[in-house]
């Protein structure tokens, strides 16, 4: 679902009241939201620009590591990626305080490309079962954010989503299957070819958050150009490893609530470069 800001958020950039309770409702019964051109359009093209050579390189060391000429590819934090206003944007935070509480955490910051050429992921779940044994839905404890740093449309491989639901499935139905294994409670690929789905588009520097466990695809990119989408995942405080290493002083120069949501990670360390993954 796509919520419309009123002119009152869009001057302020942070949402009234009603707008979150409505967000929060979308997240947790449809499993994701999408508000349209969160982020300032002069920071995406920053980003965009300085993502470019990082991912050409990673690339020609590492090659593709998500399917057909698709990557997964860790951000290093370090400007100008780690923008507040990506990190720690009011308008994501007072949906991720309200679901997964205000002591939540940032424990992955990364980004998701299909090249051209790219094809259909498998249907997956981003999870494994907390608790396999468990045949009842568990509340939510992590979000997924992603940042699209091109307009997503129909052509250049936009996310697959089953919303409505999925992630609302018993604990032990849940399942990476992009190795090809299946789970033998659900067998989610099958499962999906007869359930209605959608293709998330959206302007560039637009939020969509989801839930963790709600099934999705990459799509084939049929442009002629990457689809670059950054992609965070904030987690209840004792879910998620702690993994992105922050230099102190830049730790330290983080704005007060940047610095909660990355409080966990291994501080002190130089900035990790893709390619050292």
């Amino acid at each position: 679902m796509k919520i419309q800001r009123t002119k009152q958020e869009l001057d302020t950039r942070t949402l009234s009241t009603e707008t979150v309770e409505v967000a929060v409702e979308q997240v947790k019964v449809n499993g994701y939201v999408i508000f349209e051109k969160v982020i300032d359009v002069t920071i995406i093209k920053n980003i965009h620009a300085a993502f470019q050579p990082l991912f050409e390189e990673y690339t020609h060391r590492k090659g593709f590591n998500a399917g057909k000429k698709r990557t997964q590819m860790h951000l290093p934090f370090a400007q100008p990626f780690i923008a507040d206003e990506i990190i720690a944007n009011p308008v994501v935070i007072a949906i991720m305080d309200r679901i997964l509480g205000k002591d939540c955490r940032c424990t992955y910051f990364a980004s998701d490309t299909p090249l051209p050429g790219a094809g259909y992921q498998a249907v997956h779940s981003d999870c494994f079962p907390l608790f396999p044994e468990l045949t009842v839905p568990l509340p939510t404890y992590a979000l997924v954010l992603n940042i699209p740093l091109v307009d997503t449309n129909i052509e250049n491989g936009p996310l697959e989503i089953w919303p409505g639901g999925t992630h609302l499935n018993p604990d032990n139905a849940n399942h990476v299957t992009l190795d090809g294994t299946v789970n033998p409670h659900l067998h989610i690929v099958r499962a999906a070819e007869h359930m209605v789905s959608e293709k998330v588009l959206a302007p560039a520097g637009s939020i969509i958050i989801r839930d963790l466990r709600m099934w999705h695809r990459g799509t084939p990119n049929r442009s002629d150009a990457p689809r670059p989408n950054l992609s965070m995942i904030y987690n209840r405080s004792w879910y998620g490893e702690s993994q992105i290493h922050i230099p102190e002083d830049t730790y330290q120069q983080l704005s007060e609530r940047a610095k909660e949501l990355f409080r966990s990670e291994i501080i002190g360390f130089p900035v990790k470069m893709p390619w050292e993954w």
